[in-house]
């Protein structure tokens, strides 16, 4: 993929140089509080990059928009018309360390189906918005806040390879086999972008899903600003994500064989 600009700043679109005075409040629209991204005193306010048409998503938090994901995902859950709750940062998973129990595997929400004041069904859902690769983009960042004008060195690559296999891949191996287990519902949200960058897994009907992506689309809007638009929904198998995302791909036995026979020939070699 080419270098991206930076598209939003504290849930602002860049290209409007109306909106400048608003950013420097860090206020996010999205958590409805001060954005706390990286640093709260002094917080890194990149919600996405673009290419000018479509944002790519650099914050977890820019999902929250309008609370959109949570009703997507509750409704393929639990139906039409349940009513639900969002419970964010839930441990899942229980170890015994130095004689004390302690929680680990946080999953980002726990969607709640409510009835008669009681939880009474649930699902899980796990955001993933992709890492920059590059250096520091904070001086870019700065340079536009001061300035209203984005330099090239604002411009920077998303790294959807180590986003997908180094951060997203271990979180849901040490999360879907649980909910797995229990017969629950999964859901992963991401944008268009980066869902497009993973490897094709196999589509499944919504009732044998075990894993669900709700990819979304960032659309810049006519007169400035992006929203969120309705997710694709991809249903797929455990089994087909796990190797989907796992790192490379293995040789047959042959091939490394032979590739050991070549490097052999160049080496000392020693008897056991």
């Amino acid at each position: 993929m080419a270098l991206l600009q930076i598209g939003e700043v504290f849930g602002h679109d860049t290209a409007l140089a109306a909106s400048r005075h608003k950013q420097n409040l860090h206020h996010c629209p999205f958590r409805e509080n001060e954005c706390a991204k990286g640093n709260k005193r002094n917080p890194l306010g990149i919600c996405s990059l673009t290419d000018g048409s479509t944002g790519t998503v650099v914050c977890p938090v820019r999902f929250l928009e309008n609370q959109t994901m949570f009703r997507d995902a509750a409704r393929i859950a639990f139906g039409q018309g349940a009513e639900c709750v969002a419970v964010p940062e839930v441990r899942v998973l229980e170890v015994l360390r130095d004689g004390r129990r302690k929680k680990i595997g946080k999953v980002d929400y726990l969607l709640a189906k409510i009835l008669d004041g009681e939880a009474v069904d649930f699902a899980a859902l796990e955001v993933q918005a992709v890492y920059i690769s590059g250096e520091s983009i904070r001086p870019a960042f700065e340079h536009y806040l001061a300035t209203g004008q984005l330099s090239d060195a604002s411009r920077r690559r998303p790294d959807f390879r180590s986003s997908a296999q180094k951060r997203l891949m271990p979180q849901l191996a040490l999360k879907v086999p649980i909910f797995r287990r229990w017969g629950k519902r999964f859901f992963v949200a991401t944008d268009s972008t980066f869902f497009a960058e993973l490897p094709q897994m196999r589509p499944q009907t919504s009732g044998n899903a075990e894993v669900t992506w709700l990819a979304y689309r960032f659309e810049r809007q006519l007169h400035g600003g992006y929203l969120m638009q309705p997710p694709q929904v991809v249903h797929s198998l455990w089994d087909d994500v796990e190797t989907a995302l796992r790192e490379g791909k293995a040789p047959e036995k042959s091939e490394l064989l032979a590739q050991l026979t070549a490097t052999a020939r160049t080496l000392r070699r020693f008897t056991t």
